[in-house]
């Protein structure tokens, strides 16, 4: 009787696993669809004037006429995820260890502020930059600064809770006692032992980078406008198919980042428990 009421209840939890990773990936695949299939039967769109409708089902001249449009825009957000990447590894894992490490009185508040701006809309921020900084507004680099508002918390909480789950200190204090100088210890140990976190808190800091929107809207220009402003663009302004394309282009970046993360992330997890 047990086992009967554990097959019924593994076969309804399958059930439902399945259903909810229908509702997931259905929208990804209508926009696929959207993206490569000829849909010229069911009307001309406005961009399909000028297009070449062809008489094929399958047809990717949307990649070419979206590239065409956006191609700076996507270029400038690889730029501001890639330098992202770079000061939250150079700002943010000293800054982490530090907090970890340090007995400094008021350390937690400090965490708390770093992690403050997570906890306000972007769009509060954005206003906040503009309205701090209005004489450097439409530099490029204003809004790499709305970007690391919101990328470096992630670096510094990794980098904390990894140096949190292990006795660092002691394998520090052993190294100190053999002779090594704070500069051997940092690049010997500390790095070493963060490398699996470094390398998954890189990963997130250019997934979080690579779609960030709210912080980034009001401060974008015509000339530096980041692809995800241009995804609006293309929602508000483009048919279904320029929309689905754009939509396509920008999965193809996030997709393998998340990948990655999920890899690293028990990576990561295995790394911790070798060294604890």
């Amino acid at each position: 009787m047990k086992t009967q009421a554990r097959t019924i209840s593994f076969w309804l939890l399958a059930m439902l696993t399945l259903v909810l990773l229908l509702i997931v990936l259905v929208p990804f695949a209508v926009v696929i669809a959207g993206a490569v299939l000829n849909t010229s039967f069911l009307g001309i769109s406005t961009e399909q004037w000028a297009g070449d409708k062809g008489s094929s089902l399958f047809s990717f001249h949307w990649f070419s006429y979206v590239w065409g449009l956006y191609h700076s825009s996507f270029y400038f957000s690889l730029k501001l995820a890639l330098l992202s990447v770079i000061l939250c590894l150079l700002v943010g894992v000293p800054g982490g260890y530090v907090l970890a490490q340090s007995r400094l009185p008021g350390r937690r508040l400090i965490e708390a502020l770093v992690m403050l701006p997570l906890a306000l809309p972007g769009i509060a921020m954005s206003i906040a930059l503009i309205q701090a900084y209005a004489v450097i507004r439409g530099a490029w680099w204003l809004i790499l600064c709305g970007h690391l508002l919101y990328t470096i918390p992630f670096m510094v909480r990794l980098v904390i809770n990894a140096l949190r789950s292990f006795d660092l200190a002691e394998l520090e204090a052993c190294a100190q006692g053999l002779g090594a100088t704070f500069r051997q210890r940092f690049t010997m140990i500390v790095i070493p032992s963060l490398r699996p976190s470094m390398i998954a808190g890189a990963l997130m800091v250019f997934a979080v980078s690579w779609g960030e929107f709210n912080v980034s809207y009001l401060l974008n220009t015509p000339v530096n406008q980041t692809y995800p402003a241009a995804l609006y663009a293309t929602y508000t302004s483009n048919s279904f198919q320029v929309g689905s394309a754009a939509t396509v282009i920008f999965l193809c970046v996030i997709i393998p980042a998340l990948f990655g993360i999920q890899w690293l992330g028990s990576k990561t997890d295995s790394a911790i428990n070798e060294l604890a």
